[in-house]
């Protein structure tokens, strides 16, 4: 499967129909067929978005998948790449320079990678960037600090669509990332047995949750090391307490894919 295939763009709250028309036929460009849409704030089929949509107006007539939040529309993504025209160092680290994505995605591979874009206003929340692994902040030589948000997705999509990737059937490569609603639901319950511990004596679990997501995005964990991780504390709960805590668990994190969903008992 080409990188193109594996792609999916991820519009949050976009709110200017003549953008997402732009974007449309940008993935028309770029050959990107997988676009999604989080909560948007403009009429999604009307005359403005399909006359700049072009050739591919067909994508906003047929009807754009809608998703009420950004972790409903990334949970089948192994790497999701966030945007941001802003200096958000301070909360996530410096930013992934766009020529370093390839060498992002050969070091942790995965089926399906999300490149998430926010709204033309005030871009992606910082709940919304936690979400992603990594997040790309585009230079701008000029004084003016970010682009227009089809002038950013026709750079990044013109990048991504032109990389030249080594071979992913090559054996020295690392397995796929598991998809991002295991991640989830290893962090819920992750998160839920340090409470069953009292872990948060000091802190708050809300205060130190942005800190280990923070940790875990840097990892590349695969659908193995999932299952690993789940049997692992499973096993702790169900020696201290004689069940799996089962409990643990949100409701976010109580529908995984149908594909598949890690074990929870005793290892």
């Amino acid at each position: 499967m080409t990188l193109r295939e594996r792609l999916c763009l991820i519009l949050v709250r976009t709110q200017g129909p003549v953008n997402l028309g732009m974007i449309c036929r940008l993935c028309g460009n770029t050959g990107i067929t997988d676009l999604r849409l989080v909560a948007p704030q403009c009429p999604v089929n009307c005359a403005e978005s399909r006359m700049f949509a072009n050739h591919e107006r067909q994508r906003v007539v047929d009807g754009l998948p809608v998703f009420a939040d950004l972790p409903a529309a990334i949970a089948d993504c192994g790497l999701v790449i966030g945007t941001s025209g802003r200096n958000r160092e301070e909360d996530f680290g410096a930013p992934l320079p766009l020529t370093q994505v390839g060498q992002l995605i050969a070091r942790r591979p995965a089926g399906r990678i999300a490149i998430v874009l926010g709204n033309e206003a005030d871009g992606l929340s910082t709940a919304e960037l936690r979400c992603c692994q990594a997040f790309i902040q585009l230079a701008t030589p000029g004084h003016y600090p970010s682009y227009n948000l089809a002038a950013a997705a026709a750079i990044i999509l013109h990048h991504l669509a032109t990389l030249d990737l080594p071979d992913e059937t090559d054996a020295t490569a690392p397995d796929e990332a598991a998809p991002r609603v295991h991640i989830d639901r290893l962090v819920d319950y992750w998160l839920g047995t340090m409470e069953r511990f009292r872990y948060f004596r000091r802190t708050s679990r809300a205060r130190w949750e942005p800190h280990f997501v923070d940790m875990i995005n840097r990892w590349h964990l695969t659908r193995h090391d999932i299952d690993v991780l789940f049997g692992m504390l499973a096993q702790l709960n169900y020696h201290c307490y004689g069940d799996r805590g089962d409990h643990l668990e949100t409701a976010r994190s109580r529908n995984p894919d149908p594909d598949r969903s890690p074990p929870l008992g005793p290892a």
